[in-house]
This record gives C-alpha cells, sequence and structure tokens, in this order.
C-alpha cells in the first residue's frame, strides 16, 4: 500500500533527534491542554450534529461550526451566503448518521452539499467527522495531506525522517483506511521514540506541532521582519486544531 511514512525507510540518523526537538518545544502540560481543549471541541460537534438531526440547526449555528474548521476559514462566508439552511441541515444530517461507515457519509456529504469547491467540502466531512468519533476516525484535512498536490505536514515530517526525498511531490492514492493506518503509525513511531501521545488527539497535535513549525521556516525564509507578526507556535497550533476561541482562560505565561 502506498504510504508516506509508513512502509517506508526512515533514516535512524534523523529519527531520534527529531523527536528530541518535538519533546524541547511541545512539553506534557501544553499537550494535556490542547487535548483538553480538543475534548472540549468534541463536545461542540456531537452536540450540533444530534441539533442537526433533530431539526434544530439555524445558520448562526452553522456560522460556528465552520468558524472552528482552520482549512475552510476563507471559505466561511461564502458558504453561508450561498448554500441554503436546507442543503446545510441535509448535508451534515449524513455526517451525523452513525450507522454509516466514514465513506459513506463523506460521499453522501460531498453529494448533498452544493458549494463548488470539493477540496473545501472534503475537509468539512473530515474535521466533522474526526471530532465527532475522534475513536473511530482521524484527523484528514487538507493541511494534514492534501493528496492531489501532495502537500501537507506529513510529507513535511516525512522529508525529516526519510532525507530520500527527490525533489518531486508526494502524490499517493489514500484512502481513508490507509490514512487511519498511516495515523497509528505515528502513535507507534512517536511513542517508541519517547514522545509518548496517546489517541484520539495525540496525533492532531503532533501533526499540528509540524504544521506550525513549517509556517514559522516558510514566513522567516522570506523576511526576518515578516515573522515578527506571526503567531507563537502554540497558538498557531490552537488555530490549526479549531480551539483557539474555546481557550479563554490560558495564560501561556504559566506554562
Amino acid at each position: 500500500m502506498p504510504y508516506i511514512l509508513k512502509n517506508n525507510k526512515i533514516d535512524k540518523r534523523y529519527e531520534g533527534k527529531f523527536f528530541e526537538i518535538v519533546r524541547e518545544n511541545l512539553p506534557y502540560d501544553r499537550i494535556e491542554h490542547l487535548n483538553f481543549l480538543l475534548k472540549e471541541k468534541t463536545e461542540i460537534v456531537k452536540k450540533f450534529l444530534q441539533d442537526v438531526n433533530e431539526g434544530k440547526q439555524e445558520k448562526n449555528n452553522f456560522d460556528k461550526i465552520l468558524s472552528i474548521i482552520f482549512s475552510i476559514r476563507r471559505h466561511r462566508k461564502k458558504i453561508l451566503e450561498t448554500v441554503s439552511l436546507d442543503s446545510l441541515n441535509n448535508g451534515f444530517s449524513h455526517l451525523g448518521n452513525f450507522k454509516k461507515s466514514c465513506e459513506i457519509r463523506v460521499g453522501r456529504f460531498l453529494e448533498a452539499f452544493p458549494y463548488e469547491n470539493v477540496i473545501v467540502k472534503r475537509d468539512i466531512a473530515l474535521e466533522i467527522l474526526h471530532f465527532y468519533e475522534p475513536e473511530k476516525n482521524v484527523l484528514w484535512t487538507s493541511w494534514v495531506y492534501r493528496q492531489d498536490n501532495g502537500t501537507g505536514c506529513l510529507p513535511y515530517m516525512a522529508d525529516f525522517l526519510k532525507r530520500t526525498w527527490d525533489g518531486n511531490p508526494y502524490i499517493m492514492p489514500f484512502s481513508i483506511k490507509e490514512m487511519k493506518e498511516e495515523t497509528l503509525y505515528l502513535y507507534e513511531l512517536s511513542n517508541k521514540n519517547g514522545f509518548a501521545i496517546e489517541p484520539p488527539y495525540g496525533a492532531d497535535i503532533l501533526l499540528s506541532y509540524m504544521y506550525s513549525d513549517y509556517v514559522y521556516k516558510m514566513v522567516y525564509a522570506e523576511s526576518k521582519s515578516l515573522s515578527i507578526g506571526v503567531p507563537d507556535g502554540f497558538t498557531l497550533m490552537k488555530k490549526l486544531l479549531g480551539v483557539e476561541k474555546l481557550d479563554v482562560t490560558l495564560d501561556l505565561n504559566n506554562i
């Protein structure tokens, strides 16, 4: 099966150092804080889909739920302006149908949700499903891995660990099943190297760390002065995970 990390050769010279750096920059108390916020996000998503299934949702509630999906933030206003309330309720009702598989629910959501950007629709479906049933469904939005052009923080992580990249983008015909296996491998690899993370949110946290690292390095490479305006890494991680607005009491100086 095609994977970015699993079943591919990882360079042992870099593996230990990579996780040493991650451990230094992502201490236990920050992981625990993010776990707390992600659990809160799960409760919000569960209540939201329950209300959809009971026919209670209004457009302002869809605005709130879309606001906690980082990857579609630039599309939120257009979605709410162009997609009817009936279509919103119909589309999201498929995501809350726990009797169907993740694959079926995503497919039916894509069919029922009349928005032209398939990547945006897919990001909505997979993020909502992950937080609705985090023990069953992994986080797979475009910032994690975008299979049409091979970008995202997963291949960025592979660049560190494999050191065999030939300059070509990672373009793999991933299925949801394969992405689950890749995520399970991340847990195995992390714990083997002393970075103790656990399902269902540990991989989310590691991936958000990698993406924030990528953003900082790209901005800093372009301009040292521009990097001053970029949020600190922990704040950016919360933005990526869609929990920044849920965190109203955190004092970063005390962490």
